[in-house]
């Protein structure tokens, strides 16, 4: 039986509760992994202010540093890797609300050097296109006031579900030279699958070069950039599709946005916007089957780094997106000792809730343990649906079962 998947089901975190159910039904309902197969130039973009526009003909000429003690700046510039003059890296953070993962985030970025602002902190939630509204503001706000500077690199980050393990400096070493360097485009992280819409994977691949890398498609959780191209970047998903008549709304799913706006560009034979780190460069996504780095302390920073086992690259920023990437970030606060190396304790943290499946820090019970494992079957599983889903075939398991009543046949299975 051949149907339409759940479209919304990829950001709905009771999956892993729908998937533990569907386990405990059919315990033997596996799937072989299907090997996925992630994207660039300047587009049509909504107008910046005209303040803005002349702070970016001024570049950095007289700039004077940002009051912020914790900002790394670079100290000079280099012809050989088209560093600028007194940069600062900028950290920039959706998070409605303090959760123990923010408090982290935002103790690392000081650490590491980085100037730290959350975005939307105590504002309401409307959907995900809040991300696309706060992240407007905090860099309009900035470039105007002259605490951002517009060729300044700029990491935009979700708040509840990413560790930040590079430093500032190094941030600022890796945006100057290629392949950061080599235009102003903004980099998106970069993800094995093609979510919310896995019919999407195949025209991503027909506009955007085969990078190589598993990671090819772009993921919204993680873009990294200069900050006058990032801000127009983000005008633009705002400005809706098309004509732009129609705004994006902020109840919109801002990575589906993502996905439309290459497609609109890339389809019509214009150049694609913005580029993928689809050799985890700048951001890993953990969203895997299985673990696609090993961990290493490399003697000379603050945290123990992952290094991606494909590309050999460091990543700067760990995004724990997905069911089986928060569970792997979950362990990874054990694993790397993080709360003890950025100067937290459980304890201090404990009067907050938490994103992951436990608190960072704390070793899950066996029945949360149980429950999340069950997630790398829905894994399995949302391979499967992808690899469908390239050639034109919508496939719902769970409806499957569910009008079988719990039961699925072996020719199913296979």
């Amino acid at each position: 039986m051949l149907k339409r998947f759940p479209r919304r089901h990829l950001g709905i975190p009771c999956c892993a509760l729908v998937c533990s159910a569907l386990y405990r039904l059919k315990p033997g309902l596996l799937f072989q992994a299907v090997p996925a197969r992630t994207m660039v130039t300047t587009a049509a973009v909504a107008p910046i202010p005209l303040s803005l526009q002349r702070r970016r003909s001024l570049g950095l000429a007289g700039r004077s540093a940002p009051g912020s003690t914790g900002s790394k700046r670079g100290l000079t510039a280099s012809a050989a890797t088209g560093q600028r003059v007194g940069e600062t890296a900028h950290v920039l953070s959706i998070a409605t609300e303090y959760r123990q993962e923010a408090v982290i985030l935002q103790r690392s970025a000081k650490l590491l050097g980085y100037k730290f602002q959350f975005c939307g902190l105590r504002e309401k939630w409307i959907g995900w296109g809040t991300k696309l509204v706060q992240y407007r503001r905090a860099l309009r706000r900035g470039l105007e006031q002259g605490s951002i500077a517009p060729t300044d690199p700029v990491l935009c980050i979700d708040g509840w579900d990413c560790a930040l393990i590079g430093s500032a400096q190094e941030f600022i070493d890796k945006m100057a030279l290629p392949p950061f360097s080599d235009n102003e485009k903004p980099w998106f992280a970069g993800e094995r699958i093609c979510g919310p819409d896995f019919f999407k994977a195949s025209r991503i691949d027909a506009v955007y070069d085969d990078p190589g890398t598993p990671w090819r498609y772009p993921n919204a959780g993680c873009m990294a950039g200069r900050a006058m191209p990032v801000l127009q970047l983000v005008e633009a998903l705002l400005a809706g599709s098309g004509d732009g008549s129609e705004p994006f709304p902020e109840d919109g799913n801002d990575q589906g946005r993502l996905h439309e706006y290459l497609l609109e560009l890339g389809e019509r034979g214009d150049p694609v916007p913005y580029l993928v780190d689809s050799r985890c460069g700048i951001f890993q996504c953990l969203y895997e089957a299985e673990p696609q780095w090993r961990l290493e302390d490399t003697g000379d920073s603050l945290l123990p780094r992952l290094r991606n086992v494909v590309t050999g690259e460091l990543p700067i920023v760990l995004h724990g997106n997905g069911h089986t990437g928060r569970w792997f970030l979950s362990n990874l606060w054990r694993e790397m000792d993080f709360l003890r190396k950025v100067g937290l304790t459980v304890e201090e943290l404990a009067h907050l809730p938490h994103d992951g499946p436990v608190a960072p820090g704390t070793v899950p019970d066996e029945a949360t343990e149980k429950n999340w494992l069950a997630t790398f079957q829905l894994y399995r599983i949302i391979e499967t649906q992808m690899a469908y889903a390239r050639v034109g075939v919508e496939w719902d398991p769970w409806k499957i079962v569910a009008e079988q009543g719990g039961k699925v046949s072996g020719e199913e299975t296979r």
